[in-house]
């Protein structure tokens, strides 16, 4: 057994000790929603270690926390190929940022296929220009963020998710992206899920926007009912010992329970999988919400 996988049964023992097994908190069977974020780092040659030495730990990782749906950043689209072939029974939807098609980094979203009926999938940049391949504001790079709306086959309840990877220089960017997200206008009855890279703290303005009290969002991890949570950082640098502040989130819709949130801080024999630690947040449906959403 992989270190990586043996860390990952640890911490999936943890999990499920923390919380009684009920329909309110833990979830029940096929109600409860398990969604992942990570930036997986691009595939550079350079990097140590490597994504050919990465991938095979990653996808182990993905599969053994099995989200039904997972964020991804900086994915290129060689990358989400090779992910979409080792992921079964996921479908996915994102562009490269460069042309909207297959050049550059992607912020691609998979799903269970059998879960989830897709709605409407769309990605938008970061800038004036939303529909148009661009780079705006101060930002060093485009940025993107991608929408699916998807309906659970299973609760009725449909939920409309976005991904982003906010700029790594531009504070102007950064803001106005989170910004535009929040402006974005749900899709109607739908609950709202947001997550990504924000590359950005807690006392930083794309949070502070997205989690303000009168807005319809908040940190999962401030909301979960238990937070396993060994680094609070998100971003290892490829060095543990090196971590900061969390710039990883996913932001709920206030409407929505969370039982559990974790960072899975796995390390594989040639060291962390990527240069960020995923978050995982278990979101669970009161029986209200589920009623509501039935036709």
């Amino acid at each position: 057994m992989s270190q990586a996988r043996s860390l990952s049964l640890i911490l999936a023992a943890v999990l499920a000790s923390l919380l009684p097994v009920t329909g309110s908190q833990a979830g029940e069977p096929g109600r409860a929603l398990w969604v992942m974020s990570y930036n997986i780092r691009y595939d550079n040659p350079d990097d140590r270690p490597d994504w050919r030495t990465r991938r095979g730990p990653m996808v182990e990782q993905i599969r053994f926390f099995a989200p039904d749906i997972l964020g991804l950043q900086e994915a290129l689209p060689a990358m989400v190929d090779q992910l979409a072939g080792d992921l079964a029974g996921y479908a996915h939807y994102g562009v490269g940022r460069d042309d909207g098609a297959r050049l550059g980094e992607t912020t691609t979203i998979f799903y269970r296929a059998e879960r989830f009926q897709r709605v409407l999938a769309r990605t938008y940049w970061c800038s004036p220009t939303p529909d148009t391949p661009s780079k705006a504001y101060d930002a060093a790079l485009p940025r993107t963020f991608t929408r699916l709306v998807l309906k659970d086959r299973i609760t009725g309840v449909t939920f409309d998710v976005r991904n982003a990877h906010l700029d790594h220089v531009g504070a102007e960017s950064r803001a106005k992206c989170a910004a535009q997200i929040l402006a974005l206008a749900p899709w109607p009855k739908a609950r709202l899920i947001t997550l990504g890279d924000f590359n950005s703290a807690p006392e930083e303005a794309p949070y502070r926007l997205l989690t303000a009290p009168e807005g319809p969002y908040r940190d999962a991890r401030a909301a979960a009912s238990s937070v396993f949570s060994p680094s609070t950082g998100t971003f290892n640098r490829f060095t543990p010992a090196s971590i900061g502040p969390p710039i990883d989130y996913i932001f709920v819709d206030r409407r929505l329970n969370v039982a559990r949130f974790a960072v899975p801080t796995d390390v594989a024999d040639a060291g962390v999988i990527s240069d960020h630690f995923p978050v995982l947040a278990e979101i669970t449906l009161s029986p209200k919400t589920r009623a509501k959403a039935k036709p």
